[in-house]
């Protein structure tokens, strides 16, 4: 008897397979969000604030494993507690970013990099 082996689609894969959308446990259940809907991550130990367009949501996951199966070219870790998404900047200073009206912390080792990574004239 032969077993044929399959690939498992890597998460970007099932990223694009569902429309840009994670699934995520949310209280006792699981919860598709459009990742476009997040405009920050905030770590609190082994759980997470998510907060969406019109909601906040608080999942059970390490910020480590969130921060894998996030897409690099639209999340950002600028904080060992924040991950942002990228396109929901609205200011950024000498020591924070303005998401809304939320002042989120950018670490000074993450300053340059971000800098880097939004289109702005010198």
């Amino acid at each position: 008897m032969q077993v044929l082996k399959t690939e498992t689609p890597n998460i970007a894969d099932k990223i694009d397979q569902f429309e840009g959308s994670i699934f995520l446990n949310v209280g006792r259940q699981i919860q598709r969000i459009s990742l476009k809907s997040i405009q920050y991550i905030k770590g609190y130990g082994d759980y997470m604030k998510v907060k969406c367009d019109n909601a906040s949501h608080t999942v059970h996951i390490t910020m480590k494993s969130l921060e894998e199966t996030l897409p690099s070219s639209d999340f950002y870790r600028l904080h060992k507690s924040y991950i942002i998404r990228l396109d929901q900047i609205e200011k950024v200073t000498s020591s924070h970013v303005q998401i809304d009206d939320t002042h989120i912390p950018i670490s000074r080792n993450c300053k340059q990099e971000l800098l880097s990574l939004i289109p702005w004239i010198k």
